[in-house]
């Protein structure tokens, strides 16, 4: 007997039809929408600037500048200043990553910092004084507009503006009070390292 007879020949044929015709139905449900473009980008985050000065003064020795950064933060007080930032409620300058630090040892500092428009609650120096790049942070001056440094002034940052004058004053000898000690009341936190 032949394998070829005209028989088994008609049925590999069907078996061929309804295979393909099985793919091509799997490949339809699998498309909703065909060639259509997908779906629009959001729209861009509006942004704006804060700019002003940062005057220095009394600063520790250099085994405890690991790094300066300028913070603003969404909430006050914050939990934790790298939570914040991870989580977006924190804007950094400069940006983490980026290998330009605040400079060291100077008696001033004009900035202009970017951000997303929005109110910040607290604008801080902030010191990394340690190793521990999770931990081992602390503000050493905020952005006030009274003597009152238990309550920081908020900054409105509005789109494509610029909010001046957003100046802060760093004493290393002599920080702000930490967030929970503004809370709770308690004397003023002092961190030294010199």
């Amino acid at each position: 007997m032949c394998p070829f007879n005209s028989r088994n020949l008609h049925m590999a044929r069907f078996r061929v039809a309804v295979l393909s015709v099985l793919v091509f139905a799997l490949s339809l449900s699998g498309c909703d929408k065909g060639l259509s473009p997908s779906a629009p980008p959001p729209p861009p985050i509006p942004m704006g600037y804060i700019s002003g000065i940062i005057r220095y003064q009394h600063w520790p020795s250099r085994d405890s500048l690991h790094d300066l950064r300028l913070v603003a933060f969404r909430i006050f007080p914050p939990s934790n200043i790298v939570n914040e930032v991870l989580l977006g409620r924190a804007v950094v300058y400069p940006p983490l990553g980026d290998t330009a630090l605040v400079p060291f040892f100077v008696d001033s500092l004009r900035y202009l910092f970017i951000l997303p428009a929005a109110e910040y609650k607290y604008v801080v120096v902030a010191q990394q004084y340690g190793p521990t790049i999770t931990t081992d942070w602390r503000a050493v001056g905020q952005y006030d507009l009274d003597t009152n440094l238990a309550v920081p002034s908020p900054v409105t940052i509005a789109a494509n503006d610029t909010s001046r004058n957003i100046n802060i004053n760093v004493d290393f000898r002599n920080p702000p009070p930490t967030p929970t000690a503004a809370l709770f009341g308690t004397e003023r936190t002092r961190r030294r390292y010199h």
